[in-house]
């Protein structure tokens, strides 16, 4: 059933790990259609609203964990989300090193995330966009923008 529905088990992979819009780079390509204004405060000011609404990161961190080490989930992970988005960064931005860019603002929100998820202190506590979107949406503009 996996080839017939997803050719291989990276296509199973991509299309279960990737497919759906809770990876923040899904969520960049949505908020770029929408313009390209604030759209790193914009970006992290939603990837918080999630985690705030009580969204769930551990498939998110479990893609990111599993990249780390095996080279054929980092390659699904490149070929499917960061390549393409690295192309879309510097259409729309003009930039050079749009690959460094979009693998900075990836890893600066899977680092939130991580945080987020491990955290017992108060201040990683609900309501997350509020309180770190102020403080994050502008680094992440500047690896996009700058």
């Amino acid at each position: 059933m996996v080839y017939y529905f997803f050719d291989s088990k990276e296509g199973l992979f991509t299309a279960s790990a990737l497919g759906g819009p809770l990876h923040p780079l899904h969520q960049l390509a949505a908020l770029l259609d929408e313009g390209t204004e604030d759209v790193g405060p914009r970006l992290v000011r939603r990837f918080l609203e999630r985690w705030d609404s009580g969204a769930e990161f551990d498939p998110l961190l479990t893609l990111w964990r599993s990249a780390a080490i095996h080279p054929q989930a980092r390659k699904v992970l490149h070929d499917s989300l960061a390549g393409p988005m690295a192309k879309r960064v510097a259409a729309e931005f003009g930039v050079a090193d749009a690959q460094l860019r979009v693998e900075l603002v990836a890893s600066h929100l899977a680092g939130l995330a991580l945080r987020a998820t491990n955290s017992r202190s108060s201040r990683w506590r609900r309501p997350a966009s509020r309180t770190w979107s102020p403080w994050v949406g502008p680094t992440v503009q500047r690896y996009l923008t700058d």
